[in-house]
């Protein structure tokens, strides 16, 4: 069946951002490994999620297909793990400010769009489609020791573009997302304007060789918040028995707690950046975490049965049939 017009777009997206065709598509690369490492049935070894929770988590959908179309994930650093319901909500915060800038942004193009509109009358099909989006997550992730208390502002890792901006402040966000974010003219002749005055930003390439995610917002869902800090204890374990910790060496693996990020449903929720990969898994529990480190963090080989997608691939076709929040 031929893809939808919407999908074709998001296809023309990813080659022009990635250099990368459907033809080479990280899909190719799932395989049908047993990610339990040959524990017990049930396991005596790793530590288990309380049944009341387990009951919780969905085991009947199918994982593949259930993250959303987004081509930049932005990970705010704030030295917590968890946060309230909506992050947005935090008064002042980098993510509140980050979010006004966004929408506002979106107001300009609204309003650039109506008034070509009112020039011509011929509505494309292309002009109504939604952009795939930026997810925005505050992480557990520290400051380096020069700002412990974050007074400078937030460091932000940026994906895919695989770079860390330090010290972004709140009053910043404005800058931080004409720069970095949105990258898109209005026509060929002009660029959306900001009046703010331009701020240098320290840039540096990303000091990781890979990146585990976790989701742990206990605010917004409690099976994350349960199931996030037994999965982080057994990702820190195996990584530091291995010596791929950042502690153990400077370009080691980073494993973070981070807000909200979709499917709570099917917790233990975990997203792995390695390179150009952002490799999402569901239903992950302790018992799966040296097969995701040996398989897809260190060989970026995607294990089937976990698996959601991945940044700027195998995307929802049918929103209406999967409820993510």
């Amino acid at each position: 069946m031929a893809k939808p017009f919407s999908s074709r777009i998001f296809d023309i997206i990813q080659t022009t951002i990635t250099g990368k065709t459907d033809n080479n598509s990280p899909l190719e690369d799932i395989e049908d490994i047993d990610p339990c490492s040959g524990c017990s049935d049930p396991c005596s070894t790793h530590p288990t999620y309380p049944p009341s929770l387990t009951l919780r988590i969905n085991t009947s959908l199918t994982l593949q297909g259930t993250v959303k179309p987004y081509y930049k994930h932005v990970l705010i650093s704030t030295g917590k793990s968890d946060w309230k319901s909506h992050i947005e909500d935090e008064e002042g915060s980098f993510a509140a400010q980050l979010q006004k800038a966004i929408k506002g942004n979106n107001n300009k193009e609204k309003k650039v769009k109506k008034d070509k509109k009112n020039k011509n009358k011929n509505k494309s099909e292309e002009s109504s489609l939604k952009k795939p989006k930026i997810l925005i997550c505050n992480s557990s992730r520290k400051n380096d020791d020069n700002d412990p208390s974050f007074s400078e502002g937030n460091d932000i890792l940026l994906f895919s573009d695989n770079i860390l901006v330090r010290r972004v402040p709140p009053n910043h966000a404005v800058e931080f997302y004409d720069q970095f974010l949105r990258g898109q003219k209005t026509d060929e002749n002009d660029t959306l304007s900001t009046s703010q005055p331009h701020v240098t930003f320290k840039v540096e390439p990303m000091p990781y060789k890979a990146v585990v995610l976790i989701c742990s917002h206990m605010h917004r869902d409690k099976r994350c918040g349960v199931t996030a800090p037994l999965l982080k204890d057994e990702f820190d374990k195996i990584l530091k028995d291995k010596g791929l910790d950042v502690e153990s060496c400077a370009d080691g693996i980073a494993v973070y707690m981070t807000s909200h990020i979709g499917g709570h449903k099917f917790a233990g929720n975990v997203i792995v950046y390695r390179e150009k990969q952002g490799i999402w898994y569901g239903r992950v529990t302790p018992c799966h975490v040296k097969s995701i480190i040996e398989n897809t963090v260190i060989e970026g080989k995607i294990i089937k049965k976990l698996y959601r997608g991945s940044i700027m691939n195998d995307y929802v076709q049918d929103e209406s049939e999967i409820e993510l929040k």
